[in-house]
């Protein structure tokens, strides 16, 4: 049985004691007088009172105070109704035992276990104090005298010396319990106060503990989101600027070689030389629309309007057209089923190792693979130019790679025998259809 559980019991246990308390009283104020004029004795009862007694009548009055205490009392559990309890049930106790000359005080016991659990601060501190003074006062005698009030043990003496002890001592043990009943009220209310207080401690602290693991996780989530943002911007900045460069790249190179071209055909053939112009001025027109689509974080213009392979063709045509060299595509397969960011960098990389054949490696001719391998694709992009043993990665060739990693791919180069590049590049899609 929980603690809520237990003082309600006890409550209802002190109740209901109470109230055979003053039915057992009553039976002694109304039975004693009718027994002592059935013993033709009323005379001599009455005269060895300090007091006359009441009534019989108005004894009665003593059920109907307990009902209109039991009612108020049920009223005192309801929120609304407890500040009229908190008043009425302590004077209904006075009223039965001194309007009506109870010798019998547990009642005002009953009222501080009925209120004192909704009190709270200076009027808990004040209503124990009155009660319990008012307690101290009728258990000493000192009131009922001053009230002309007979006790129980003047009308107890009417009785004979067995009798009168056996009456008297059920009084005592009824008092005894109810004064046992309400002290263990009281120590458990007072064990209930202090768990909840020291829950109430307990999750303070955990909530003073969750507070800070929470002011430190925020302070996490702020340098993470501010980390998150910088390389956020770094990714984006390099992006860009690797867009830019293979954009440029291509174009200047393509322009570069065609105007060199031009030259060496003005003298030979100036019709030549103005339909390679006119290729130049289309070469360059297309590369400032690439650079404009690449600032607005687009795909390359030739993704945008064509598949991939068709895409790769006309690179290569262009750059064969622009430039004296010879650039041969194969594609084993016509259809990849590749998303946007691996057609992104399957082109990119192929427009960044023919630009850089042409224009450092100075070749003549450029061969490019694109074949699916182990559900995979690899970009072989293979020249004919001097080569280098040692190359140093530069800006094109670092960003072939930071492309490739980001797919989880890997990039190799050889400059034994001309200049040699093969890309790997896992597929998520499948390898082809």
């Amino acid at each position: 049985m929980d603690t809520g559980n237990s003082l309600r019991f006890f409550r209802r246990l002190m109740l209901v004691l109470n109230f055979m308390i003053c039915g057992y009283l009553l039976y002694i104020y109304v039975g004693t007088p009718c027994r002592a004029v059935q013993q033709s004795a009323g005379l001599r009862f009455a005269q060895e009172l300090n007091a006359l007694p009441e009534e019989p009548w108005k004894l009665f009055g003593i059920p109907l105070g307990l009902c209109i205490l039991l009612l108020v009392s049920a009223c005192y559990r309801r929120k609304e109704s407890f500040y009229a309890a908190l008043w009425l049930e302590p004077l209904l106790c006075l009223l039965i035992t001194f309007g009506l000359h109870l010798d019998y005080n547990g009642l005002l016991l009953l009222a501080i276990v009925d209120l004192v659990d909704g009190l709270r601060g200076r009027r808990r501190v004040l209503f124990l104090g009155g009660m319990a003074s008012l307690y101290l006062l009728t258990s000493m005698d000192i009131l009922p005298p001053q009230m002309n009030m007979v006790t129980v043990a003047e009308y107890l003496t009417f009785y004979g010396t067995h009798s009168r002890q056996f009456l008297q001592n059920m009084l005592s043990l009824f008092s005894a319990l109810n004064l046992i009943l309400f002290l263990i009220y009281m120590v458990l209310l007072v064990g209930q106060r202090t768990e909840e207080n020291d829950a109430a401690a307990r999750l303070n602290r955990e909530l003073e503990q969750a507070n800070g693991k929470l002011v430190l996780l925020n302070e996490r989530l702020k340098a993470y989101a501010a980390e998150s943002e910088r390389m956020a911007e770094t990714r984006e900045r390099n992006r860009l600027a690797r867009e830019i460069h293979d954009t440029l790249g291509h174009t200047l190179t393509g322009i570069t070689a065609g105007a060199d071209a031009c030259i060496e055909m003005l003298e030979i053939s100036p019709e030549m030389a103005k339909k390679q112009m006119e290729r130049i001025a289309a070469a360059a027109r297309q590369g400032m629309n690439e650079v404009r689509r690449s600032v607005s974080a687009l795909r390359p213009d030739a993704l945008e309007r064509l598949q991939l392979p068709e895409a790769l063709r006309q690179l290569c045509e262009e750059m064969q057209q622009t430039s004296r060299a010879l650039v041969r595509l194969r594609l084993e397969t016509q259809e990849l089923r590749l998303s946007a960011d691996e057609e992104d960098a399957v082109y990119r990389i192929v427009q960044e190792s023919v630009t850089n054949a042409i224009r450092h490696g100075q070749a003549s001719e450029v061969w490019v693979s694109i074949a699916p391998i182990d559900r995979g694709l690899t970009i072989i992009v293979q020249d004919n130019g001097i080569g280098c043993k040692t190359p140093k990665p530069g800006f094109g060739l670092r960003h072939m790679a930071e492309r490739l990693r980001l797919l989880g791919g890997t990039l190799r180069t050889d400059g034994t025998n001309g200049f040699r590049i093969e890309a790997n590049l896992p597929l998520r899609w499948g390898d082809s259809v």
